[in-house]
């Protein structure tokens, strides 16, 4: 028997995968800011739950265009979120708790590693670009603003490290696009996630686990494969082991992308951006969360100006 605690994202997929469990959800109707975006391949995605697409993104550096990416088809949907967190719990069969497996998908709540705080808002009464995605990077911050359509309204918010609550910038954002806010919410990130899978016996899953990219934020489709990983692994005699290797990968993504987000952190500090290594086939690492040391080479070979510059911001006291 498997006892869940939280129906988010991952807390649901799991249960959904199992088909029966016991639950316990403090929450009435799921609702997390977020930009409610996952790449097209995040399993367990019924298509009657996206209300848009992204086959374009662009990267602002203040109001300065510095990388597309497009693709031929989408990359990403945009969903309903609630609707769909609602769905996959609809497809529990709850059962009474006795003795067995707890599993920890308490999200930002039960997570370890700094934190910050995200907002955002469905702003209605702009007109943008169909079908394309917005990051805009603002100077002398750490982190970003997102701007991705939302079927006729859009998703606009931000967060940034050491900002304690980014409400107001958002807002102020929301209105230079001449846009009207519709609604507007705030929720914990764990943007400096500390791995934990938990013990034998009682595990974690999702960003209770601290399994988010910290550099765009992305919790959904890592918490839905962790879900999957450890149902699979409930399987096996040492279920922590299989857990373990079946999200090493996502581990590993996780661990460079800290490294990065320190980096960016530090640059931003003295006045630099990590911006300046952006190049196209870095960008498309970026958005596929494949981003590697090898790539972040190649992007160093081909900017030796845009290095130098980065080095004396380092430096700089």
């Amino acid at each position: 028997m498997v006892k869940i605690l939280g129906l988010g994202p991952s807390g649901a997929a799991l249960g959904a995968a199992l088909g029966k469990a016991a639950v316990v959800e403090r929450s009435g109707r799921y609702f997390k800011a977020c930009g409610e975006a996952v790449p097209v391949e995040t399993p367990m995605v019924g298509r009657e739950y996206i209300v848009d697409r992204v086959k374009k993104y662009r990267f602002f550096s203040g109001d300065r265009l510095i990388g597309e990416v497009s693709y031929s088809k989408p990359r990403w949907y945009i969903l309903d979120k609630a609707a769909w967190v609602e769905s996959l719990r609809s497809a529990i069969e709850a059962e009474e708790w006795g003795d067995g497996v707890v599993v920890d998908a308490r999200g930002p709540y039960a997570s370890r590693g700094e934190k910050l705080i995200v907002a955002m808002a469905y702003v209605e009464g702009m007109r943008r670009e169909e079908e394309t995605a917005d990051f805009i990077y603002p100077p002398g911050l750490t982190g970003f603003f997102w701007i991705f359509p939302h079927g006729g309204v859009y998703n606009v918010g931000g967060g940034f490290l050491g900002v304690r609550d980014p409400t107001p910038l958002v807002k102020e954002f929301a209105a230079r696009l001449g846009g009207r806010i519709r609604l507007l919410r705030g929720a914990p990130l764990t943007v400096m996630p500390q791995i934990d899978l938990g013990v034998e016996g009682s595990y974690k899953i999702g960003e209770a686990a601290g399994l988010v990219y910290p550099l765009t934020g992305e919790g959904i489709r890592p918490g839905v494969l962790s879900a999957l990983a450890l149902a699979e692994a409930l399987k096996t005699r040492r279920p922590l082991e299989e857990y373990g290797r079946r999200v090493r990968h996502i581990v590993r993504q996780i661990e460079l992308q800290k490294r990065l987000l320190s980096l960016a952190a530090r640059l931003a500090a003295r006045g630099g951006s990590i911006s300046l290594l952006a190049d196209d086939a870095l960008l498309r690492d970026y958005i596929e969360e494949e981003l590697s040391a090898r790539g972040l080479f190649l992007a160093l070979a081909k900017r030796p100006g845009a290095v130098a510059r980065l080095v004396a911001a380092l430096l700089r006291r």
